[in-house]
């Protein structure tokens, strides 16, 4: 199992150390609900904004046992069949004495290593085999302030439900901490550690202690430290579980299909015997002292493959479950809207300040919460990069948004939740499981997407101008000022002190700033209509319910409604030739060429301008251009279809190279590259991958050769070739569309393209794997990890059944594999293998297998991997794990099937292999009715041929064992 275990406290400090542009608002995620358990709520009786406590969705059933604990519980039938558990406990490493650090996360890896009733792996085992995968379905995370597990079972049976909720009071109360299994995990966790050890960890640890300065938070990272991993004492572990693991800190969250009524009577029973310790301890509420003087934290680092800056200001914890606090929460989601779209049109100038940059509030400690400003930096550029930041919330403070702008982001915003609205009865369960689980930790409202859309609706009108202005000079304060900024450490590169830093609040404060002008182009996005085609033939193969039809243009459309969302359609369109019937002179703009020309806009409308006239629409056109095929990725509501096939169209007849925006994608991915090579991680995928290609021209590593090599006269001129023809392009739509609207829009927007009736197909340019045997070692980086990479390869006769025994060969040794160097040796936290035979562009396999581990570990470990194999060979796998492969790949089969992705990539597979349609639901129950073990013994032994591997490893710069 690979756990997230940290994940949520990560992907905050990407917002505020990284500034992607994403950052979290404190607007609750729209979550939706079947439309029979709520119908659309009225909210018009109460006030527009008030103190008012948000109700709590009425589908919900929830209560209270004796001990404290408390329960959530949902029907839902999205997916059918499934059941989404959680346990979440509000307790994390925060919590954790002096000599427990990181021992709550220590705590919740015990929990899949045996409890009362499932000793040691047998709970693993046992879920694998009901179809769960191990990682994917059971998982678990630790935090600063929880720790919450999360559990995916099958419903079709009462028995499979049952013990899922039985587990999860299993880790409540009973992980039994054997000895033995703790000594292993040790190694396990140490990896983990491992793992998330180099430069950006470094700098971490020099910035979190400013970041958090005076509080609990800065001292207890939930991986904790490697010295206590390896020394702490059984009963230090277990004191951390039997003091904070208790049911009035506990939540159960079930939400899928099934009886409701039962379930509740499950878990009250269950979890009825948990009691609370006599002398129990307090749960403490830990914040982040405000701060009178600004705080600031330069990091710099050797290895750093990027640099950043963050404004962040610590701001109090609002109450959310309120109307009025709702109110401020779309107050601010606008806020945050427009100016991340100010942002946004700064990278597109042709020497912008930044790669990227965001607007966001978010939080990993529960008070405050943090308002940031980030922005990710080119080399050099952070003095000119936090004026920028700077200058933008100055202008927004002075001038206040436009009213286009506010019209723009609130029919954004009113639109997503009608979408979510739409989707009511097509919720995942794991959505609103994750959605309660927040609602039991920290409070988030949680009143059902049906009175969230009237609330919205309601208040939105009333939000004004000045309201969202206001909250410039709210989130941008005088003290509460934390800067953040980091970068690789070169001679070539000037740091500012910490002074000049802090003296560009001044610099801003004095600065003449100019409103914003908003450039809006009122145009339709086609000049004029086009003349359109016809449908001169059409299929349906009736068992799968999938139409195709012939233009009269040559190409054709496979469409297939569905009811598995309510608001979504998917668009895939490809033809054969791709950057591979380009010549090898062309070939690096070739590459660039759909990035380039896809972020360029479209006829009359460039980037901003598209963007701009795109708002209030759920639509996305994407080209590509890849090795064999080039084509468009799209998706949309089906009330935006026309949009979705308007833009299409205009790829075709009127795409554009803009220069401003090809200059400063050069210019942001440019600044990254002398940092790059920094980045031992990079070093040894560059490795591995001109090894896997014997250094073929087309497979060299990004460079400043690459980067001299691009032009975007030629990549506009290879885009329109490949897209001249539209005559051999097969467009699949997959989703809810109206079929007599669609028919109209592909004879309107498709069968008129242009058709030069040229035959064309890819080619094969050579690319090769080295055959032999190959050892490679990469000496880099500073932290003491390694990274082994094993490939297998070869040439093998394509066929459909060959494929799914190598995906059934590459789960049995991924089962055993885990077993062996995590669960026995504790020498790694995962192991990856990805098997694969492939048709195109020539027929092949190849079967890889990476881990990360201790660089003295890497010979011992490499000798397991080759053993393991060799037994695969000799003797095969085991009827358990050739049964939990089928249960677990039956699994996702079955869910699949009611997912539009599914049935598109589906659809696009079986027709590019000549195979037929009415396979796709069947096609995987018969095979695993018929595959064998001397079947996945003789793929085996086949290809895990030794004639050729490859074996390719990173050690750190003053390794301590040798290849």
């Amino acid at each position: 199992m690979i756990m997230p275990c940290m994940r949520r406290y990560l992907s905050f400090l990407f917002v505020v150390l990284v500034g992607a542009g994403c950052a979290s608002t404190s607007v609750p995620q729209p979550v939706a609900e079947p439309a029979a358990a709520a119908p659309r709520a009225s909210v018009t009786d109460a006030t527009v904004a008030s103190d008012e406590p948000l109700p709590l969705d009425p589908a919900i059933r929830t209560g209270t046992l004796e001990n404290g604990l408390r329960y959530f519980i949902r029907k839902n039938s999205k997916p059918a069949d499934r059941a989404e558990l959680r346990l979440a406990v509000d307790a994390g490493s925060v919590l954790e004495d002096d000599d427990q650090r990181g021992l709550a996360h220590f705590v919740e890896h015990m929990a899949f290593n045996g409890t009362e009733r499932f000793e040691k792996q047998e709970l693993v085992d046992y879920l694998e085999l009901t179809g769960s995968r191990f990682g994917a379905d059971v998982n678990a995370y630790t935090s600063f302030d929880e720790t919450v597990y999360m559990l995916k079972v099958r419903t079709d049976s009462i028995e499979l439900l049952d013990t899922g909720i039985d587990i999860l009071r299993e880790w409540a109360g009973r992980v039994a901490f054997d000895t033995a299994e703790v000594d292993k995990e040790r190694g396990v966790v140490i990896e983990e550690w491992r793992l998330g050890r180099g430069a950006r960890m470094r700098m971490l640890n020099e910035q979190l202690p400013v970041l958090l300065k005076g509080s609990q938070y800065a001292d207890r990272l939930p991986i904790g430290t490697k010295e206590n991993l390896e020394s702490f004492d059984y009963e230090t572990m277990r004191r951390f579980y039997d003091d904070w693991y208790r049911p009035d800190l506990m939540a159960v969250v079930v939400v899928g299909d099934f009886d409701v009524d039962r379930v509740e009577r499950q878990v009250r029973k269950g979890f009825a015997d948990l009691s609370v310790p006599p002398d129990q301890r307090e749960r403490l509420e830990f914040s982040v002292p405000d701060n009178e003087e600004p705080l600031v934290a330069l990091a710099t680092d050797p290895e750093a493959p990027f640099g950043s800056v963050s404004l962040v200001f610590k701001i109090p914890e609002q109450d959310q479950n309120s109307r009025e606090g709702y109110r401020r929460g779309l107050i601010e989601s606008l806020y945050h809207a427009m100016f991340n779209a100010r942002l946004q049109e700064l990278t597109q100038d042709t020497d912008p300040p930044f790669a990227f940059a965001g607007s966001g509030r978010g939080s990993f400690a529960r008070n405050p919460d943090f308002y940031n400003l980030s922005a990710l930096i080119r080399d050099g550029g952070m003095v000119r990069a936090l004026e920028v930041l700077l200058t933008e919330a100055k202008r927004v403070s002075r001038f206040g948004f436009t009213g286009s702008e506010l019209e723009r982001a609130k029919s954004d915003l009113l639109r997503s939740m009608e979408r979510a609205y739409n989707e009511r009865d097509k919720t995942e369960s794991a959505r609103f499981a994750s959605e309660y689980v927040r609602h039991f930790l920290v409070d988030e409202p949680s009143p059902g997407i049906a009175y969230e859309y009237e609330a919205t609706r309601e208040m939105l009108p009333s939000i004004s101008l000045d309201e969202i202005n206001a909250l410039a000079g709210a989130f941008v304060t005088e003290k509460n000022r934390v800067v953040l900024a980091d970068g690789p450490e070169r001679e070539d590169i000037n740091y500012p002190t910490e002074a000049e830093l802090l003296a560009i609040f001044d610099v801003v404060e004095s600065k003449e700033i100019e409103p914003y002008e908003d450039v809006v182009l009122d145009e339709p996005l086609l000049s004029e209509e086009p003349s359109g085609g016809s449908i001169v033939d059409e299929t349906h193969y009736a068992d799968v319910d999938i139409t195709r039809l012939v233009l009269s243009n040559g190409s054709q459309v496979i469409l297939k409604t569905t009811d598995f969302k309510n608001d979504e359609v998917l668009v895939l369109a490809k033809s054969p030739g791709g950057t591979s019937i380009v010549d090898d002179e062309r070939y690096t703009p070739a590459e660039f060429a759909a990035t380039l020309i896809g972020q360029s806009g479209v006829g009359a409308f460039g980037p901003i301008e598209l963007e701009k006239k795109l708002a209030g629409k759920v639509v996305s056109v994407s080209p590509y251009i890849g090795d064999l095929s080039e084509g468009f990725r799209g998706s949309g509501s089906p009330a935006d279809l026309e949009t979705l096939f308007q833009l299409v169209h205009l790829y075709f007849t009127s795409p554009r190279a803009d220069s401003v925006t090809y200059q400063s994608y050069r210019q942001r991915i440019g600044s990254l590259l002398l940092s790059m090579k920094a980045d031992p991680t990079r070093a040894f995928s560059d490795t591995v991958s001109v090894t896997m290609a014997q250094y073929h021209p087309r497979a060299q590593p990004f460079s400043q050769e690459t980067l001299d090599r691009m032009n975007l006269d030629v990549s506009f001129e290879v885009f329109k070739e490949r897209f001249a023809d539209a005559g051999d392009f097969t467009y699949f739509i997959v989703g809810a569309f109206d079929t007599t609207e669609v028919r109209r829009y592909v004879e309107k927007y498709l069968a008129g393209l242009p058709s030069a009736g040229r035959t064309e197909t890819w080619r094969d340019i050579g690319i090769r794997p080295p055959t032999g045997h190959v050892e490679k070692a990469v000496y880099r980086g500073i932290e003491p990890k390694s990274r082994v990479f094993i490939a297998y390869t070869g040439e093998a006769t394509w066929s459909n059944r060959g494929r799914r025994v190598m995906s059934v060969l590459d789960n049995v040794l991924t089962i055993r594999l885990r077993e062996v160097l995590r669960e026995d040796l504790g020498g790694t936290y995962g192991v990856q293998v990805n098997g694969s035979l492939q048709r195109r562009p020539y027929e092949a396999y190849r079967i890889i297998v990476s881990f990360g581990c201790d660089p003295e570990r890497v010979e011992e470990l490499t000798s397991m991997v080759y053993g393991v194999i060799d037994t695969l060979k000799t003797q095969g796998t085991t009827a358990t794990n050739l049964q939990k492969t089928r249960e677990t790949s039956m699994t996702q089969h079955k869910v699949g099937l009611e997912q539009n992705s599914y049935w598109l990539s589906s659809m696009d597979y079986y027709e590019d292999n000549g195979l037929a349609f009415s396979d796709i639901p069947g096609a995987m129950i018969e095979f695993f009715d018929t595959v064998t073990l001397e079947e996945v013994q003789e793929a085996a032994s086949r290809y895990f041929n030794t004639d050729n591997v490859i074996r390719v490893v990173l050690y750190p710069e003053e390794n301590v064992a040798d290849p």
